[in-house]
């Protein structure tokens, strides 16, 4: 059965193969191509994920495109995003080339309007993308800048910024990523010693959530301060 080959008449096995194909292929894509392309999306970067797309998907749309008519293109776009990152990443100007820059659009609480003209920014769209940032007041802006990769960043003016730690000459707790312990039903005792605790901490715990068998747990987890977050199965 010549399934990646030239096939006239594709049969639905056939087809089924070749989906399951470039699925795979699909996923070695994503896997190994430069973790910028993914991340950021910058106009050159989703010109390369689209031709990826295209050149993959096309042994599907075309039973008479053979696989091996795939590699010499798929091997070039990876040689030619490898090369122009580089560049990219060792010299400056080709780099505001090929990724942008960034774009001021507003600036003391004032509208830049001819920047808003060069990228055909809608207003009511940005002032939705302030809201959804917790921002209802242009005049609360300093400076609004539409970066690269399409993402807009926003920093307030001072009187209007949230107080941190450090405007009151505080010393913040240390921020600390919870550890899991149970998930779905399943107790992972080894987490527990890592956080220098045992099982009979953590059943006592428990019972003040009315749980008495950690298969009754959906997910918990603890922080370095032996603070515990119970999610209960739904029964």
């Amino acid at each position: 059965m010549n399934v990646f080959g030239v096939i006239k008449n594709i049969s639905l096995l056939e087809y089924l193969i070749r989906t399951l194909a470039v699925g795979i292929i699909s996923f070695l894509v994503g896997r190994f191509i430069m973790k910028r392309a993914i991340n950021q999306f910058t106009a050159y970067d989703f010109t390369v994920v689209w031709i990826l797309g295209a050149i993959i998907a096309a042994p599907l749309i075309d039973g008479e495109i053979s696989f091996t008519y795939i590699i010499i293109p798929l091997l070039t776009l990876f040689f030619w995003h490898y090369i122009v990152s580089l560049l990219s990443f060792k010299n400056r100007n080709l780099g505001l080339f090929f990724n942008g820059k960034p774009m001021i659009l507003i600036e003391d609480g004032k509208i830049i309007r001819k920047n808003f003209k060069k990228q055909f920014i809608n207003i009511d769209l940005f002032l939705s993308q302030l809201r959804l940032k917790n921002i209802f007041d242009i005049s609360e802006v300093k400076y609004a800048i539409l970066e690269p990769d399409g993402h807009l960043s926003v920093i307030k003016k001072e009187p209007n910024r949230y107080i941190t730690p450090a405007d009151l000459n505080l010393t913040a707790k240390p921020i600390s990523l919870p550890v899991v312990v149970i998930n779905d039903g399943k107790l992972f005792e080894e987490n527990l010693k890592n956080l220098k605790l045992n099982k009979e901490w953590l059943m006592n715990n428990l019972s003040m959530y009315d749980i008495d068998d950690v298969s009754k747990v959906y997910l918990a987890t603890i922080d370095n301060y032996k603070k515990l977050y119970i999610a209960k199965k739904d029964i």
